[in-house]
């Protein structure tokens, strides 16, 4: 395979992966600082020796007190591309934010080819294996908390109610984040994400935090039942056993898991999500799974999936029509 073509079929990868994420039915475009539409800023801070971006949205009614929900991009994305004009499914968490005065806070990652901070093509540093693609050495904990810190005195933020979410890498940072800094979060949401399979054991939160996970059985990158992200990403977990992890660790009670199914909105997707409510014990946190069987690597949305979306489905599997993805995520973070 020669370089043109694995570059083009790389950028290809990654345009159809922030479509199915996202949502995005009809092609993508990002947005630079200078078209930035309204109630968007974008602004950097200095860390660790790097100068880090973010973007932040700041609802028409930010009245005191609000919550803030941190909102991390997946690998080889970036935070221009999560709000992009035409991606439906995080778009309607904008909607979501308007409606409810919630800050949004998007931050870049970094290249790990080149230590760019500023471009499109970013990942986290996720707990996977140094020697996975895509990983690296970056303190992106202290970088996200620092810039937690000064939104929420530059804002008007209530610090007893900031969430954190993402998708894919950006979800496996979530993991990281409610491991190594809980207190900083009052509850949190992963999709398409499992734990890194690593030769020592992770250390378990001091402070455990509620956290939602929505993962699906026909995920063809982060597998289901666990192994290889990709062909050189790193290994991870099963979703099984990183449930089991985040219910020992978040003190939650198996004996008392509530089952259900969501309505089946949509028989023809081939898709039904399951949900499984862990209840917290004394002094614990509450874990809940959705199960998105016959699910890809995708959110579920229920927006109309278009002919370009039903093509590249086929590189990252189905996308459920049964729920908003980001919608879930919120309505966990308002009971918790």
């Amino acid at each position: 395979m020669n370089t043109k073509f694995k570059s083009f079929l790389a950028l290809f990868i990654a345009v159809i992966s922030l479509i199915l994420i996202s949502g995005c039915q009809r092609g993508f475009r990002a947005q630079r600082s200078d078209q930035l539409p309204e109630g968007w800023q974008e602004a950097s801070l200095e860390h660790a020796g790097l100068t880090r971006w973010y973007r932040l949205y700041t609802p028409e009614q930010s009245l005191e007190n609000k919550p803030l929900i941190l909102y991390l991009h997946g690998g080889t994305l970036s935070m221009r591309s999560l709000f992009s004009p035409l991606a439906d499914s995080t778009n309607s968490l904008l909607s979501l934010a308007e409606e409810e005065s919630v800050f949004l806070l998007v931050p870049n990652g970094v290249n790990s080819d080149s230590g760019d901070t500023f471009g499109d093509d970013q990942n986290w540093n996720d707990l996977r294996s140094d020697q996975a693609a895509g990983q690296s050495r970056i303190d992106d904990v202290g970088f996200l908390v620092t810039l937690l810190d000064l939104v929420i005195q530059e804002n008007k933020i209530d610090p007893e109610r900031v969430y954190v979410t993402g998708a894919s890498n950006g979800g496996m940072m979530t993991f990281r984040l409610l491991i190594e800094a809980p207190e900083h979060f009052s509850a949190g949401a992963a999709f398409i994400a499992n734990l890194p399979d690593l030769p020592l054991p992770l250390t378990p939160p001091s402070d455990p935090t509620p956290l939602m996970i929505l993962n699906g059985s026909e995920d063809p990158l982060v597998l289901w039942d666990g192994g290889e992200v990709g062909k050189d990403r790193g290994r991870v977990l099963s979703t099984a056993e990183t449930l089991s992890w985040w219910i020992d660790a978040n003190q939650a009670d198996p004996e008392r898991v509530e089952s259900s199914f969501l309505p089946d909105l949509d028989p023809d997707d081939n898709c039904q999500i399951q949900v499984d409510y862990y209840p917290a014990k004394p002094g614990g946190a509450a874990v809940l799974l959705y199960s998105a069987w016959g699910g890809g690597h995708t959110l579920p949305t229920l927006m109309e999936t278009g002919w370009f979306t039903r093509l590249a489905e086929r590189l990252l599997g189905p996308v459920c029509h049964d729920a908003e993805g980001m919608l879930l995520a919120w309505e966990f973070f308002n009971n918790h």
